[in-house]
């Protein structure tokens, strides 16, 4: 009998105070675990829970208004709290790491990427500045970058963000740490980018026996990731244990709840809408005893909103904070699917015809779409998915009127877009967009109220008179109240933030609204929420969307039908019962592959694309995937034209392989 593996992390009882002024928010209470090496550890929850400030105090990097003040955290045996700075710089970068959520804010501009990762080398391995830029050049190897050498060279911002986050796993593995923190390091990628990291870091965890403590409200990442995981709910772990039986049985409801909100990667059965968890994590300030969680529990007695329940033992390695041991089944329900609507044939809202988009630069120009037709009919959802970088938001951008096409042609109900300086008033009103960055499209001067009666009083929607009282009622539409108009974007958390860049797009009572990735950073409660109300508010008023995503569990349920797009081409149309069954593109293939499955009971084939996708810059006649395609069948693929295939009505697929061949691939789920 082998011994088990030493453990490195150890957090004992742990409390961590925030204090504002002579108010003290005690974020975290009584939050204990353990890692061992070789072992990675989940923490789960949604935002605010406290998460991040776990792995802050971990690498005691607590804010100055912030105190670990009760327990302790241990690492190796050695109490962190009680090491010098000294200490703790001689640990940090070489035996702890942290890959934190954004690289592009964690990359320093002015430097090569290969000189950053030399210079932790340098400092914590006294290696010479030509051994440390051959070890760098490694790492930019192990973490499968394409031609390292080259790499090494660039600067940040001439790389993919998917590339940007492996840079900082190089950084991070170059010391081959103990303990490797990370936080979030994978939100808002795409799925295929996602899948390629998460490979990664499995294979590193593997290869170096390093003890990983996972951060992520993205519990489809925690299932095929880590080994245990402890869900996390404003301040305090409400249950722990290992990942295949939390995810096969959940016991506490909090843990239902967040499952319950993630649509299901694949099923036949029609499902009615996104479950939600009502309500909102509990002011910190104003804790009472009591759960925790029972104003959003369904299962809440009295007891529950009088006492505090004890974390305990309930067998098999498993702890949960609830007084019941064993809670009723947990009420998922089928239903009716009120998403499909009956779109008809001959209502197209948008035609989309020859569409090309290029971006001249030095070497060339750079075509983002690449000659894409396609049409969207009245009342209907079309779902656009691909990789970073396939073309989806330049595509929105044009048919929006941000920017200018470079060649082919936009209708919308029978009548072209002219140049964006010459579409009409009434035109540009009855197009809208919600832009995935929230944060970003909010003016941070201005008021809700303002943001919202803006477009009102720019397209005279109603009297002057009346635009106070519309904002109220386009507010109270996205779930939020008359008190929101006087709050400024800073002081409105970011669910409440797209909520109110989706009420702003509704004010101009348009026809066609295009949502570029609107929940891609959101949590998994909140992204339920944002989803039943834009279906409810298009059920109400009959719009079409244009929704653009990479999470294909929520397309699949949201959307009539789906265009897979790769370098500015469209690989495949279908609805999407028809994308998630074979025949597939060999693209689409992939990307379903890489969706993160958080159900037990599905098996799903894997399949992993190589490289990157190729330069946009360079003219490709045939197949723009041949260059990552599995399924490749030779000079065919990167010389001739591509055929369309007809597969059934209102599915296509534009590839070189057979109809027969296509069909004859395995399902990707069992």
């Amino acid at each position: 009998m082998t011994d088990p593996d030493p453990q490195v992390l150890s957090v004992q009882d742990v409390d961590i105070t925030y204090y504002s002024g002579k108010v003290a928010f005690p974020a975290i209470r009584k939050v204990s675990f353990a890692i061992s090496a070789g072992q990675a550890f989940g923490l789960a929850g949604e935002s605010g829970s406290g998460k991040s400030t776990l792995a802050y105090a971990v690498m005691q990097y607590l804010a100055g208004n912030g105190e670990v003040s009760n327990g302790t955290i241990s690492f190796g045996g050695t109490n962190l709290m009680t090491m010098s700075s000294t200490e703790l710089l001689g640990l940090r970068g070489l035996k702890i790491s942290m890959v934190p959520q954004d690289p592009l804010t964690s990359l320093n501009p002015s430097h090569r990427v290969g000189d950053q990762v030399s210079e932790i080398l340098r400092i914590h391995c006294s290696l010479t500045r030509q051994e440390a830029h051959e070890k760098a050049v490694r790492m930019l190897e192990q973490v499968h970058l394409p031609v390292p050498e080259l790499t090494a060279l660039k600067y940040p911002h001439q790389i993919s963000g998917g590339q940007q986050q492996r840079v900082l796993i190089a950084m991070a593995f170059c010391t081959n740490p103990e303990l490797l923190i990370m936080d979030e390091p994978t939100t808002g990628l795409d799925v295929t980018t996602q899948a390629r990291i998460l490979d990664l870091i499995g294979e590193m965890k593997t290869t170096h026996k390093t003890a990983i403590l996972y951060i992520t409200h993205d519990l489809g990442v925690v299932k095929n990731l880590c080994d245990r995981v402890a869900i996390i709910y404003a301040g305090e772990i409400v249950e722990e244990g290992d990942v295949s039986s939390i995810f096969r049985r959940p016991a506490h409801p909090y843990t239902q709840g967040l499952l319950n909100c993630i649509p299901k990667t694949y099923s036949h059965e029609a499902e009615a809408r996104f479950d939600t968890i009502e309500g909102f994590l509990p002011n910190l300030s104003e804790l009472k005893p009591a759960c925790i969680f029972s104003p959003r529990c369904r299962f809440a007695e009295e007891q529950c909103r009088r006492q505090v329940p004890l974390l305990m033992d309930i067998g098999n390695d498993r702890r949960i904070k609830c007084f019941f041991e064993k809670l009723p089944d947990n009420g998922k329900k089928e239903g009716t699917d009120e998403r499909r609507t009956n779109v008809s044939d001959k209502d197209i809202l948008i035609k989309v015809k020859n569409l090309k988009k290029v971006f001249p630069t030095r070497k060339g120009d750079l075509r983002a779409v690449d000659d894409t037709s396609f049409e969207c009919r009245k009342g209907e959802i079309l779902g656009i998915v691909g990789e970073s970088g396939c073309g989806k938001t330049t595509m929105a951008r044009c048919i929006v009127g941000l920017e200018e096409k470079s060649g082919g042609s936009i209708s919308f109900s029978d009548k072209e877009l002219d140049t964006i300086r010459k579409r009409s008033k009434d035109m540009r009103r009855k197009i809208q967009m919600v832009f995935q960055n929230s944060e970003a499209t909010l003016n941070p001067q201005k008021t809700v109220e303002e943001i919202i009666t803006r477009p009102l009083a720019l397209y005279n929607v109603v009297p002057k008179s009346q635009l106070y009282q519309r904002a109220v009622e386009l507010l109270e539409s996205v779930n939020l109240g008359e008190q929101y108009l006087t709050r400024y974007p800073h002081e409105i958390s970011g669910g409440e933030k797209q909520r109110v860049g989706i009420a702003r797009a509704f004010a101009t009572e348009p026809e066609l609204i295009v949502l570029d990735e609107p929940i891609s950073s959101l949590d998994v409660s909140v992204q339920a929420g944002i989803l039943n109300l834009l279906l409810d508010l298009q059920k109400k008023h009959n719009i079409a969307y244009i929704f653009i995503g990479h999470n294909l569990s929520v397309i699949r349920r949201l959307c009539n039908r789906v265009m897979v797009l790769y370098m500015g081409r469209i690989c495949e149309i279908g609805t999407p019962g028809q994308l998630f069954d074979p025949p597939y593109h060999p693209y689409t293939e992939a990307l379903l592959s890489a969706i993160p499955v958080v159900e037990p009971d599905i098996g799903q084939r894997e399949v992993r694309l190589g490289g990157a996708m190729p330069s946009a810059i360079d003219p490709i006649p045939g197949c723009a995937f041949h260059i990552r395609c599995p399924r490749k069948i030779g000079d065919v693929c990167v010389q001739n034209a591509l055929p369309d295939i007809e597969v059934g009505p209102g599915h296509k697929i534009t590839c070189h392989l057979s109809l027969d061949e296509l069909s004859a691939v395995s399902p990707i789920f069992k």
